[in-house]
């Protein structure tokens, strides 16, 4: 029996969800079991989640896993892993990847991203600002609520 790509697509799209479901219920090492399984299926919201959730949520968390399936999920095609790339580039101060990686959300069709790359590439200080997100570390002053 041959499973066509479309099969493949359908079950990690009932795995995605069932994922999203036990991350909601703080179920944490299932839900990354279940991300993992639809991620390595191609399904690039499935590595972006699992990128968050192993860096975000789970102890210890995993940066350089995260980064691995980021970048996965970005050569699948998704905006949203290139736009969480140049966050973490912003948090430290790299804004030459930072700009890399907003240029390439930008290419991906993130409106966003490209609202941004005109702050981003100018000459002054200001290039880690984004209306409405607390400033990286590196920057002092106050801080949104």
């Amino acid at each position: 029996m041959t499973l066509r790509m479309s099969d493949l697509q359908i079950q990690a799209c009932q795995l995605f969800d069932e994922a999203l479901k036990a991350e909601d219920q703080g179920e944490l090492v299932e839900a990354e079991a279940l991300y993992r399984v639809a991620a390595e299926l191609g399904y690039d919201l499935a590595m972006n989640s699992l990128a968050v959730l192993i860096e975000d949520r789970m102890t210890p968390p995993r940066p350089a896993e995260a980064v691995y399936w980021l970048k996965r999920a970005v050569a699948a095609g998704s905006s949203n892993a290139a736009w969480n790339l140049a966050m973490r580039h912003r948090l430290e101060g790299r804004r030459r990847w930072y700009v890399h990686w907003l240029r390439i959300a930008e290419t991906l069709g993130d409106t966003e991203a490209a609202e941004i790359l005109a702050v981003a590439t100018t000459r002054d200080d200001s290039w880690w600002a984004i209306e409405g997100v607390n400033p990286p570390p590196f920057v002092r002053g106050p801080r949104l609520v």
